[in-house]
């Protein structure tokens, strides 16, 4: 694999774990089940898609190789959303207005 594969590869590995993180948000916000066998459900089902949906991700890229500097982006991303999710959402929500 060559260098350019690489870095859009380590580029699109952290877009996805902001992506990750936001929908991590949503769901947490919006599924509020009391019954907890329910609610483990639906955050396994939740997890493999989100699992299922990157190796297919992965595989369009680069022929599926993955390395785990991936995994490292990932939690990046994703720890990046964490700090600075005010800025993420006020930017989407400029953006969906703009294009109103």
């Amino acid at each position: 694999m060559n260098v350019k594969i690489q870095l859009y590869s380590m580029l699109v590995s952290f877009l996805y774990g902001i992506i990750v993180c936001m929908f991590n948000k949503l769901n947490n916000k919006y599924i509020n089940i009391k019954n907890k066998f329910l609610y483990y459900l639906i955050n396994i089902i939740y997890i493999y898609i989100v699992v299922v949906f990157y190796i297919i991700i992965i595989y369009k890229i680069n022929k599926g190789i993955f390395h785990i500097y991936f995994l490292i982006f990932i939690i990046l991303g994703y720890m990046f959303t964490q700090k600075h999710v005010k800025f993420i959402n006020n930017l989407i929500l400029g953006f969906i207005s703009k294009r109103k």
